[in-house]
């Protein structure tokens, strides 16, 4: 008899979760005709279940180049150090790629870390930077325009 009751109070659990959803899904509303919806997928690798896997080494070194604001005080708008240290090299444009160039000799890329108040032209420098050092020779990017349903 104490099987049925639970049998029942399952189904009754499952139906309402279903009409909870059902309400919840009739109250988004619908997307305008002329936006088409894309939606993505992620394959992720299987892991396999073993004892003698181990985790990976943690990197000794970690660096920061950080974009600073120019003033009267710093007058090179690039800082690299190595992290929980105060002090570090002060760089400007032409020595900050040998000097990105030399970690990567070590395999360390540094963490990006502008501040609020540095400038863009410098920001995108530093991405600039980063980027030729650490991208491969081949990498490509592609770019293609999605329709915005908009009538020309």
């Amino acid at each position: 008899m104490k099987q049925q009751n639970r049998n029942s109070a399952w189904l009754f659990a499952f139906s309402d979760l279903a009409f909870l959803l059902l309400i919840s899904l009739s109250l988004i509303p619908s997307a305008p005709p002329d936006i088409a919806l894309r939606l993505s997928e992620m394959k992720l690798p299987e892991v396999p279940d073993s004892r003698n896997l181990q985790p990976v080494a943690e990197r000794k070194e970690l660096w920061e180049l950080q974009v600073l604001e120019v003033n009267g005080d710093i007058t090179s708008p690039f800082r690299l150090k190595r992290a929980g240290e105060t002090e570090g090299m002060m760089l400007d444009e032409s020595n900050l790629i040998p000097a990105l160039e030399e970690l990567q000799q070590k395999q360390i890329m540094p963490v990006l870390l502008p501040e609020k108040t540095s400038i863009s032209q410098d920001f995108l420098f530093a991405v600039a930077g980063l980027a030729k050092v650490w991208s491969a020779e081949d990498s490509r990017t592609i770019v293609s325009p999605l329709p915005t349903g908009a009538s020309e």
